[in-house]
C-alpha cells in the first residue's frame, strides 16, 4: 500500500499553523510636507525624516554651532521647522523694565503741578543676546526674552493746565514777554535767567516751578509769572525793572 505524503517535496511536512514565520518588512514612513524657515526665509520640502535633524540634512541645510532650532534637533519635525542663524554664543542677562506712568487729572492738585499717588516698581526679564547677520552686517540682537516679573506703573495726579490768578490775569503779559525775551519761551540768558519772563531759578521755585523755566510750557510760565506778581503784591519793579511797565500798556 502506497503511503500518502503531506504537501511538499521529499516527504517534508507542511508547517503547522503555530510555527513562527519571519516578520514581513515594515513599509517606510510616508513623506509629508514640512515648512522650513531659516532667518524668515521660507521653503517647503517633502520628507519622511523622523527628527528635525534628519529633515534638515535631507534638505541640505547645515546648522552652525550656535544656531537655534525649533523644535529641538532630535524632536519630531511637526509641520514647521524654524532656524535662527547665530554668529556667536548667546549671552543671558537679567534686565529691569519699567511701565509708563498712569496720569490722572485731578482738581485737588495745584495747576501745572503733579503728585505721585503710587510709586512705580521695576519689572524683571531674562533676555538672550547674540550677534546675527542683518542686511549683510553683523549686529547684536535680542533673540529671546522671558518676563520674570511685570513692572508696576506709577500713578500720578496731574493738576489743571491753568487756574485763577485774579486781577493779574488781566494785565498785558504778552507785552511783558516781548520786552523780556522777544516772546521766546525757550530764551536763556547766560546771566541765569530763563523763559518768557526771564525767571531766575530761585524765583521760579518760589512760585512752585520745577526744572528750568524755559522747559515749561508758555501757559505755565505765564501762570507762574502772574503768581509772582500777586506774591509781591503788584510791586513789579523788583522783578522786571526794565520791562514791567509793559504790563499796563
Amino acid at each position: 500500500m502506497t503511503a500518502v505524503l503531506a504537501a511538499g517535496c521529499g516527504g517534508e511536512k507542511a508547517p503547522s499553523p503555530t510555527t513562527p514565520v519571519a516578520d514581513a518588512p515594515k513599509p517606510s514612513a510616508t513623506p509629508q510636507k514640512i515648512v522650513i524657515v531659516v532667518d524668515k526665509k521660507r521653503s517647503e520640502v517633502m520628507s519622511a525624516g523622523s527628527t528635525v535633524e534628519q529633515v534638515l540634512t535631507e534638505a541640505r541645510i547645515a546648522l552652525g554651532p550656535y544656531d537655534l532650532v525649533a523644535p529641538p534637533r532630535q524632536s519630531p519635525p511637526g509641520t514647521t521647522i524654524k532656524v535662527m542663524r547665530l554668529l556667536s554664543k548667546p549671552v543671558t542677562r537679567t534686565v529691569k523694565t519699567t511701565a509708563p506712568p498712569i496720569r490722572k487729572k485731578s482738581s485737588k492738585v495745584a495747576p501745572f503741578s503733579e503728585k505721585v499717588l503710587r510709586k512705580g516698581k521695576p519689572g524683571l526679564k531674562v533676555v538672550q543676546i547674540a550677534y546675527v547677520k542683518r542686511r549683510g552686517k553683523k549686529v547684536k540682537a535680542v533673540i529671546s526674552e522671558q518676563v520674570k516679573r511685570k513692572p508696576v506703573a506709577a500713578i500720578v495726579a496731574v493738576g489743571p493746565k491753568g487756574g485763577s490768578t485774579g486781577a493779574a490775569a488781566r494785565l498785558n503779559w504778552p507785552g511783558l514777554a516781548q520786552c523780556e525775551s522777544g516772546g521766546n519761551p525757550k530764551a536763556v540768558n547766560p546771566a541765569g535767567y530763563y523763559g518768557l519772563y526771564q525767571f531766575s531759578m530761585q524765583t521760579w521755585g518760589s512760585v512752585g516751578g520745577s526744572g528750568r523755566p524755559s522747559d515749561a510750557s508758555p501757559e505755565e510760565q505765564t501762570y507762574r509769572a502772574q503768581m509772582l506778581y500777586n506774591k509781591v503784591n503788584g510791586r513789579w519793579q523788583g522783578q522786571w525793572p526794565n520791562c514791567g511797565g509793559r504790563l499796563f500798556g
